[in-house]
């Protein structure tokens, strides 16, 4: 494992998203690896390719700690930048868990299994920040509210940038 937090983590932040995905979303799923861990937090998401291995990617270029929990027994089936493997062989019901490890998590873009981990971040109250400015799920359901259990709404940001800062502002870590 090579991670070197600046400061103390100040929590986990769950990435979520499409495991196929262009170059332009790749950018900023890197980008948004980089800035959680320049913040101090460590990545958590499913582990594997796309959204998953361009953010936990990023995290580690900056010395991040990174954890996938990956739908096999296998633990070397887990993309090469993740830190820590968590083995949850039950197909899309990792997707519970993927969202708990988080203090938070950030959507982008994605398909039918990211927008079962909206849901489930929605019910289980872990505030949501999604890319809107990339195609899929982030941007059909950013600024909207799922139903009336909660009072917020899934925030929609821009940017990598914003989405740290919203996150930063969500969980009042701006140490």
């Amino acid at each position: 494992m090579n991670f070197n937090f600046k400061k103390e983590c100040k929590g986990t932040i769950a990435v979520i998203g499409a495991s196929e995905i262009n170059k332009e979303i790749e950018e900023k799923a890197i980008e948004i690896g980089r800035l959680i861990a320049k913040n101090n937090y460590a990545l958590s998401c499913g582990g594997l390719s796309g959204v998953m291995k361009a953010a936990c990617k990023g995290a580690k270029e900056e010395g991040g700690l990174t954890i996938g929990i990956i739908p096999y027994k296998e633990k070397n089936m887990a993309n090469k930048y993740v830190d820590i493997v968590i083995p949850v062989p039950f197909s899309q019901a990792r997707n519970i868990i993927v969202v708990l490890s988080g203090d938070a998590c950030i959507a982008i873009a994605g398909k039918a299994g990211t927008l079962s981990e909206i849901c489930f971040a929605w019910i289980y109250q872990k505030p949501i920040v999604a890319l809107s400015c990339v195609e899929g799920w982030s941007s059909q359901i950013a600024n909207k509210k799922l139903d009336d259990r909660r009072d917020d709404m899934i925030y929609g940001v821009q940017t990598p940038k914003e989405a740290i800062e919203k996150i930063n502002k969500l969980l009042k870590k701006d140490l």
